[in-house]
């Protein structure tokens, strides 16, 4: 298929699917809006030693009826995955892209997570990201390790 061929196909399908491209494209706003506003407040919400902590049970996944827990942990999962996919997205499209992928994985349960998350924030343009937010509110920066 040529390059004429494949923009005929592409205009053909998104007039046949008129209203599928308006809920993605209405999705995607509202994904890019509430990432504007959502990502930077957890962020500032952090605690400063959140990345230098122990590994430690959520008290609300860890209290109440076992298929309650359940759901709530499956809906954080759920959550964090969307989060993850959209930071991904975002990576191509405008937004927050590498920190709306650090707050899905913080959702998230798997084994490694922590090591990960670190990894990223550890980056030099991540964590001078994260502190610029958080002294504009106000909030004294994330550490890293128990030395910071």
């Amino acid at each position: 298929m040529d390059d004429s061929g494949l923009l005929t196909f592409l205009f053909d399908w998104f007039k046949a699917h008129e209203t599928v491209f308006w809920w993605m494209a209405s999705g995607s706003v509202i994904v890019l809006i509430s990432s504007m506003v959502m990502i930077p407040w957890l962020i500032v919400r952090l605690p400063a030693d959140f990345f230098i902590r122990d590994e430690r049970a959520i008290p609300y996944l860890t209290a109440g009826h076992p298929a309650f827990r359940v759901f709530l942990i499956a809906a954080k999962n759920v959550l964090g995955i969307t989060f993850i996919i959209a930071g991904v997205v975002m990576l191509v499209i405008p937004g927050q892209g590498i920190l709306t992928i650090i707050v899905g994985l913080m959702l998230t349960s798997f084994p490694g997570k922590r090591r990960i998350v670190h990894w990223i924030v550890s980056k030099k343009a991540v964590i001078r990201g994260i502190n610029a937010l958080r002294r504009r509110a106000g909030r004294e920066p994330v550490k890293l390790s128990p030395d910071d």
